[in-house]
């Protein structure tokens, strides 16, 4: 039996071609789905409406930073027509978790701001409560 026939070469040829196309379907997969999240984080970055969340932080202090991690933010489905479902799930995943991230540091940015300006005005008007009663 000889390695070097053509029968041989075939064989060594098509078990060549099933065992890489897994690989080569992995391949692309990794492409579609590194392809998906680039999208969505740029999309997130665009579309997130950062004054509303920064006002929720402020006025509804921690129970609005809280409801900003809560609250899952749906894609534009322009973005999605005529994506395989591959891309549609990466994208959605990856742009909710993105502009959930962007609502939450924003509510608590607004937070912290509205609770400094609050200790500030406190101490404010202890000084001058405190300045008025020594003057009498």
């Amino acid at each position: 039996m000889k390695l070097s026939s053509p029968f041989h070469i075939l064989v060594f040829y098509m078990a060549f071609l099933v065992f890489s196309m897994p690989l080569v379907t992995l391949a692309q997969q990794g492409s579609v789905h590194a392809e998906a999240i680039a999208a969505a984080e740029v999309d997130a970055e665009a579309n997130v409406n950062r004054p509303l969340w920064f006002a929720v932080g402020c006025l509804f202090t921690s129970l609005g930073t809280v409801g900003a991690y809560v609250i899952e933010p749906s894609p534009p489905a322009s973005r999605l027509i005529g994506k395989s479902p591959e891309y549609v799930a990466f994208y959605t995943e990856a742009y909710k978790a993105k502009a959930k991230g962007i609502q939450g540091r924003t509510a608590l940015t607004g937070c912290l701001i509205s609770g400094a300006v609050s200790v500030v005005s406190y101490i404010f008007l202890v000084g001058v409560f405190l300045a008025a009663e020594s003057t009498y």
